[in-house]
């Protein structure tokens, strides 16, 4: 089990690897992803908890948790926004490309003579040989 991350560290802010937006695919795609962002959820009720909680007489306290409050709620937002991008961008780059069919020896003559850099059909085709 990894310690808890309380600052920022060297690399991080680059893009991520292959691997790890695959990793972040499956994480989305597995009943896991429900449980954490129920997780994240609840904490960010209980930040808004302590808002409700504070003291109107105490108006430092009341806006510095409203701001904390909101902060909660946006960077769960940005999360979901953050690995639903990353999802996408795996699937991107994984997806197959449409299979393109290849041209028949009257198809290709066709097309070399609207455009002669595309290769000639097979000497067969045209009765030569």
């Amino acid at each position: 089990m990894t310690a808890i991350r309380t600052e920022r560290r060297f690399g991080v802010t680059a893009q991520l690897e292959p691997h790890q937006r695959r990793n972040l695919n499956a994480l989305r795609n597995s009943e896991v992803w429900d449980d954490l962002l129920d997780v994240m959820e609840q904490t960010c009720i209980e930040v808004e908890t302590d808002l409700i909680n504070t003291s109107a007489a105490e108006e430092s306290a009341v806006l510095a948790n409203h701001k904390m409050a909101k902060a909660a709620w946006k960077i769960f937002t940005h999360f979901q926004d953050k690995i639903f991008s990353e999802s996408s961008l795996y699937l991107e780059s994984v997806a197959k490309k449409p299979p393109v069919p290849e041209l028949t020896p009257e198809e290709q003559f066709i097309e070399n003579t609207l455009d002669p850099l595309q290769p000639l059909p097979p000497d067969d085709y045209m009765g030569i040989g």
